[in-house]
């Protein structure tokens, strides 16, 4: 309550106070009910049974630690049992010279072996990142990462994230005094998730000072401990009991604002210098120059489409909107009406409806949002809601090669692009007001359909016709302007998305997608070996997501063998490596997953070619990898709500 609520040291003991006075004054009524039941089922009610029943009941509750001779009566016991039961690691108070504040540091070696030797944080950290070539994901993707001695091994290492700023902590109304301006160091582990990064139990603290004490003695002296112990966790690394074996680790970056990262480095701390920029190194000369030279012409990116933008230049700059439009329709030979929108610097560079063209920056991004003509639904318009559109010729994008998610209960519709959701916006809008319904085109029916099938795919391979009238409801719950003119009001949709999922399965067996391609050629007339067209079809059973997954990117059927031959060799020890056992069977889940699919072996089979697959921790591991669930959380959690008998 300290620590998380800011409640003060004296309203906390008095809450422990309170607890442990109820939980004393309920003892009556505990004892009233202790004499019913006796009662109840014929007992001997001899006042000594139920005053010792009584007692033992109350003192096994919790509350009882609350008293002043308890365990947690006070704040000084509570602290002594927090430090004696809990993992902390308490800071040590270092001098830089002798006269000066001393500073306050959190050794991270011993902070680093607690957080590791917590499984969910290990697993965490542990978990592999995707790597795309050509595509910078994650800092993992970069250049600097790649070269580095220590991460390019391939091993696990720690990959620290520092980051160094000042706050005042008093005198709210002055905090240029800088009297009690404070300088901190923290640090979070970078081989996390992006999304619990920015979680404040993630963000330790490593070192607190006076700010004063920075400016006077450097950086070099206070930083002293901290750097220390980057160099141990560099050279020696930290001891992880879980994993058997010392992890080493080393800085990844160390970020701060522009005053942090001015002082850290040494730079005037002034922003109102000539060259106030360290990254452009422009002088003030230069930008009122430039910004001069700018007026006389605009230069814009125009995103007529998502495949077509342009980089466009204007002599002259616009005094209005409708001139702007003028211009753009002229230049693009565009007849129809559109607005723009613009991406606006002060909301991170979120579009925004564009009213005056003074809001522009120096150089915009504009974008085109086409203007629709939205009408009545008649009994001849709905031929269009039933026609399964063909157009089907745009690139498909690359799919993710492993499920994670089981189908939803309530399929949420996804997003569609932006153009796309701005008319059913519009569409969604006007039906509410007058209940007209959108008129839906060929190129608008396709792109729902189409970012519809590579949702569905996410979830299944093979859905049935029940999720595509699942998809269907759901498609007009949410955008009630697609709703069909007849009894349910979806039924068209359901027919398109069922015809398109067919069409989208097509292009994806010839992308080489391996739970398409399984099935390739059994359902036409033209089987091979004359078989019947549904004979032996292999799909994912109720419940499997990653059926029959592809081969990682940029490895074969060769790589993965080998791997595989690793892993028979490594299960031969006495003591396996078991950090190294996960890692290749991740590896090759795909190829045994064909295997299983394709050759069915036998039991004695699998057990020559995957001994590593019949040990306790990989079984957890294998339905994880193929169910996506945890198996043994799963089994205690029925277990625990079964009933006997």
């Amino acid at each position: 309550m300290q620590a998380v609520l800011h409640i003060p040291e004296s309203a906390v003991q008095e809450v422990m106070q309170q607890l442990f006075q109820i939980n004393k004054l309920s003892k009556p009524i505990l004892q009233n009910r202790v004499r019913a039941i006796l009662k109840k089922h014929h007992a001997d009610n001899d006042e000594l049974v139920v005053k010792e029943i009584t007692n033992a009941v109350s003192e096994s509750s919790m509350t009882t630690l609350l008293s002043q001779d308890g365990p947690l009566g006070t704040a000084k016991k509570r602290a002594a049992y927090v430090r004696r039961e809990f993992p902390m690691v308490n800071p040590i108070q270092y001098v830089v010279e002798k006269g000066r504040k001393a500073l306050a540091y959190v050794p991270i070696i011993p902070m680093l072996q607690k957080l590791l030797n917590n499984p969910n944080v290990l697993n965490k950290a542990m978990a592999g990142k995707v790597h795309v070539p050509q595509e910078y994901r994650s800092y993992a993707d970069g250049q600097y990462f790649t070269e580095n001695s220590l991460f390019a091994k391939g091993e696990f290492t720690i990959a620290l994230s520092l980051y160094i700023d000042d706050f005042e902590i008093a005198n709210p109304f002055g905090t240029s005094k800088l009297k009690h301006k404070m300088c901190a160091v923290y640090w979070l582990i970078a081989n996390i998730p992006a999304k619990y990064r920015s979680t404040i139990n993630s963000i330790q603290l490593a070192l607190l000072c006076n700010t004063s004490t920075v400016k006077e003695c450097g950086y070099a002296k206070v930083l002293q401990p901290l750097i220390y112990d980057l160099m141990l966790l560099e050279q020696n690394g930290v001891y992880v009991e879980q994993l058997g074996g010392s992890v080493k680790g080393t800085v990844l970056h160390v970020a701060a604002d522009n005053l942090g990262a001015h002082s850290l480095a040494e730079f005037l701390e002034s922003f109102t210098v000539n060259k106030f920029c360290r990254f452009c190194m422009a002088s003030s000369g230069d930008i009122q120059q430039q910004q001069m030279a700018e007026l006389q012409t605009i230069t814009m990116r125009v995103i007529v489409s998502e495949g077509d933008i342009r980089k466009m230049k204007m002599t002259t700059k616009p005094d209005t909107v409708e001139d702007l439009i003028r211009w753009l329709k002229d230049a693009l030979q565009a007849n129809y009406n559109f607005v723009l929108q613009y991406q606006d610097p002060k909301f991170n560079n979120e579009l925004c409806n564009l009213t005056d063209v003074s809001e522009l920056p120096g150089k915009p991004t504009i974008k085109i949002i086409p203007l629709i003509d939205l009408v009545p639904v008649t009994e001849q318009s709905e031929s269009c809601s039933d026609t399964i559109s063909q157009v089907d010729t745009e690139i498909l994008p690359i799919v993710s090669p492993n499920r994670s998610s089981q189908w939803p209960e309530k399929f949420e519709i996804p997003k569609c692009s932006v153009d796309v959701e701005y008319r059913l916006r519009q569409g969604n809008l006007l039906n509410l007001k007058d209940g007209s319904y959108l008129k839906v085109t060929k190129e608008l029916k396709h792109d729902i359909l189409q970012t519809l099938a590579e949702t569905i795919y996410t979830f299944k391979a093979y859905p049935q016709k029940e999720d595509c009238a699942a998809v269907a409801k759901s498609l007009v719950q949410t955008h009630p302007c697609l709703k069909e003119k007849r009894s349910s009001g979806w039924e068209g949709w359901k027919n398109s998305i069922y015809f398109k999922i067919g069409n989208y399965s097509n292009k994806l067996r010839k992308m080489g997608r391996l739970d398409v391609i399984v099935n390739g050629g059994k359902r036409g007339r033209h089987t091979t070996g004359g078989d019947h067209p549904s004979k032996d079809l292999k799909r994912p059973k109720k419940g499997e997501l990653n059926f029959l997954p592809d081969y990682p990117e940029g490895m074969g059927g060769h790589n993965l063998e080998g791997a595989r031959q690793v892993l028979v060799q490594e299960m031969m020890k006495t003591k396996p490596n078991s950090m190294l056992v996960k890692k290749e069977m991740d590896a090759t889940f795909a190829l045994r997953r064909q295997e299983v699919v394709n050759d069915k072996p036998a039991i004695n089979q699998m057990v020559q070619r995957w001994p590593a697959l019949f040990t306790e921790s990989e079984v957890y591991y294998e339905f994880s990898r193929v169910v996506g669930k945890n198996l043994r959380e799963n089994w205690f959690t029925r277990l625990l709500f079964s009933k006997p008998g």
